[in-house]
């Protein structure tokens, strides 16, 4: 009679250590690379240039990029969070988790997800049609003073839609927003001139400023980029400080083995900070600033507490 519990027990210890076998031999397959954007925009294409340069890192396997749009992004963060904790579905992550989980009703926050890998810090800019009417930042200040100014956002709540109430507040200034649901979008408002300016990231302002299709009012930085030398500061102009930018990075769903995760970034840090991922974000106007997973969920934090204190600006805007 003992013997037979005895050989459960032998088949149950080696389905743990079946287990064990797989995490430790993490990756077996492709990994699911969820974009909560339309195609088009910075995060997509980041993510796509992070798909690229994958399979050298991840021993032959992809990264499957799959655009899910929708609900300024809850869609696709939704759908990570209810992921399986297995490594093959991640998340491109930026701070709309955070806006999102404060100001809708979501099924997900903060801690629905394991931070894994920082890698872009992009500046914010105030940016208008090349052929717009305002001409420079004091144009664009003396008419948002005055009477108002029409912005496009690439949605409600999403970090440009914030920067823009941030400094509306800070400065007194009067803006009507136009929300569309990309950043696609955003950029054709501004370029089809339905729009008087918009509030995007340095990197997506980049390719069209280059060919000409809008102009750079200020920089929302410390100091002047060399991606756009010729675009003053905020500071500069006003003498005010003010600085604001969006981040992206990688997680996925919380409950992640601890040994999958340290796997998981490892290899993202090899891939994010390899020459030629960093050349290629470059030429592109995107500059590499990579943290690993507990850096970048000290700054996650930050940026929660410092949406909790614009929230109340989101509540009364229209």
């Amino acid at each position: 009679m003992s013997v037979i519990p005895l050989r459960i027990a032998v088949v149950l210890l080696a389905g743990l250590s079946s287990g064990a076998l797989h995490a430790a031999d993490y990756p077996q397959k492709n990994i699911d690379y969820i974009v909560p954007f339309a195609p088009g925009g910075a995060v997509d294409f980041t993510g796509r240039l992070i798909a690229e340069a994958a399979p050298e890192v991840f021993d032959g396997h992809g990264f499957v990029v799959k655009n899910m749009p929708g609900g300024g992004a809850v869609i696709g963060q939704t759908h990570v969070s209810r992921a399986p904790a297995d490594g093959y579905t991640l998340l491109a992550m930026t701070s709309s988790v955070i806006n999102n989980a404060l100001t809708k009703p979501v099924s997900y926050d903060l801690d629905s997800f394991t931070p894994l890998a920082l890698f872009n810090l992009d500046p914010g800019v105030i940016v208008t049609a090349t052929d717009g009417e305002l001409e420079d930042l004091q144009a664009f200040l003396d008419a948002a003073s005055s009477d108002s100014v029409s912005i496009a956002t690439p949605g409600d709540s999403t970090s440009h839609h914030v920067t823009a109430l941030a400094l509306a507040e800070e400065e007194g200034l009067n803006f009507r927003y136009v929300h569309n649901t990309s950043a696609a979008l955003q950029l054709h408002q501004l370029m089809g001139g339905h729009v008087q300016a918009g509030f995007m990231s340095l990197g997506e302002a980049i390719g069209p400023v280059e060919d000409g299709s809008i102009r750079i009012l200020a920089l929302l930085d410390g100091a002047r980029n060399d991606l756009a030398p010729e675009a003053p500061t905020y500071q500069e102009v006003t003498g005010h400080e003010f600085q604001w930018g969006t981040f992206r990075g990688i997680a996925a769903p919380a409950g992640l083995a601890d040994d999958v995760k340290e796997e998981l970034e490892a290899r993202l840090g090899e891939l994010l900070t390899s020459p030629d991922f960093v050349e290629r974000m470059g030429e592109a106007g995107y500059r590499v600033d990579y943290r690993d997973g507990d850096a970048f969920s000290e700054l996650l934090e930050g940026t929660a507490e410092q949406m909790l204190r614009v929230l109340p600006l989101l509540e009364t805007a229209s």
